[in-house]
């Protein structure tokens, strides 16, 4: 199913890199994304014992991560599959402050 969604971004219009899917074993892949310094921010659906780790490796680089081991979701659901928590989470607002005058 991930690799059908890899096909429907390449043709979409999302930048290079702004999405990436990895694939592997959960008990091999998580720890080295959550650890490793080039990945910003992880999400996290699993057993509670993961949400653990990915927090403590995540907290090495101030790595932003959501871990949510409640049921699992249907990713097909609009209800489940997106809403405010996904907004929250996808999004990072940034103020700038520009002095100005004299």
């Amino acid at each position: 199913a991930a690799t059908d969604f890899y096909q429907i971004v390449e043709t979409s219009d999302l930048p290079a890199g702004a999405l990436n899917i990895v694939t592997g074993h959960r008990s091999e892949v998580v720890p080295a994304l959550a650890a490793h310094d080039d990945v910003d921010q992880l999400w996290y659906f699993g057993p509670r014992e993961g949400a653990r780790e990915v927090e403590l490796a995540g907290a090495g680089n101030m790595k932003r991560t959501w871990c949510d081991f409640g049921p699992p979701r249907d990713w097909t659901s609009d209800r489940e599959a997106a809403g405010r928590d996904f907004l929250r989470e996808s999004t990072h607002v940034k103020n700038i402050w520009v002095p100005y005058g004299e």
